[in-house]
């Protein structure tokens, strides 16, 4: 089952996550910095490395699901998304980080958890989980 973990970063270091499983992949974000949503969705396309949006979409959380959920950009069976220092992720704007949470919880883990085999024609589930890492 997909899930979000919570921890303290020497818990995350102690359990040595990060690259653990050679068929995993790994995206890691630097939540500092992030406080508001155009530069969390200027750093998660770099993160993740999704290619251009279209003209005329915008960047806004249906531009953010759409190719969140798409597996022509997120091609790998096994995910594990890190946000590092996440106790400073939208750390003057705690109701764009309590949405963000929302969505993870709430459509995007479990949209690959098992969703995506009702939606989409072929569609295959991945393991997908989220490491929301404090100092």
């Amino acid at each position: 089952m997909n899930r979000i973990y919570r921890m303290k970063n020497e818990e995350f270091d102690n359990q040595k996550i990060l690259y653990k499983y050679n068929d995993t992949k790994y995206y890691i974000m630097d939540g500092n910095g992030i406080n508001t949503y155009e530069e969390y969705f200027d750093k998660l396309w770099s993160v993740f490395n999704f290619s251009d949006i279209p003209k005329g979409w915008h960047k806004n959380y249906h531009t953010e699901d759409e190719y969140m959920t798409d597996a022509k950009e997120i091609t790998a069976e096994k995910v594990v998304f890190v946000i590092m220092h996440y106790n400073n992720f939208f750390k003057e704007n705690l109701k764009e980080k309590e949405d963000i949470e929302d969505y993870y919880e709430n459509y995007l883990l479990p949209y690959w958890d098992s969703e995506v085999e009702q939606v989409v024609k072929d569609g295959r589930r991945k393991d997908f989980n989220i490491y929301l890492v404090c100092d």
